[in-house]
């Protein structure tokens, strides 16, 4: 299987684990997505999505550029402007750490 068959592959895993609440499952297994194919804008969107829902907005907003570095995208640009209306309004915080963890 190619790096990004494979790769959307485990963004499908990822999205019904987030679907699920396993949240933390599915950083995982975007992370899978991201080793096989790094350039997968889908896996380091919704893994940015997911760092949102958990409170850990730094991590999210670093996701997110990446995903716009690598592509533009309506979706991406969306959540990057609410991420960071939501780290303005909590004065930067949420947590950090590398985007590829």
């Amino acid at each position: 299987m190619d790096p990004e068959t494979l790769a959307d592959a485990y963004v499908r895993e990822g999205d019904a684990l987030a679907a699920a609440k396993r949240y933390e499952d599915a950083v995982v297994v975007y992370d899978r997505a991201i080793r096989v194919f790094p350039d997968c804008v889908e896996a380091w969107t919704n893994k940015a999505a997911v760092l949102r829902l958990r409170g850990m907005l730094l991590d999210a907003h670093a996701c997110i550029e990446k995903a716009l570095e690598i592509s533009p995208s309506p979706i991406a640009e969306a959540l990057r402007d609410r991420l960071t209306d939501e780290l303005r309004r909590k004065g930067g915080g949420g947590g950090a750490r590398n985007p590829s963890e």
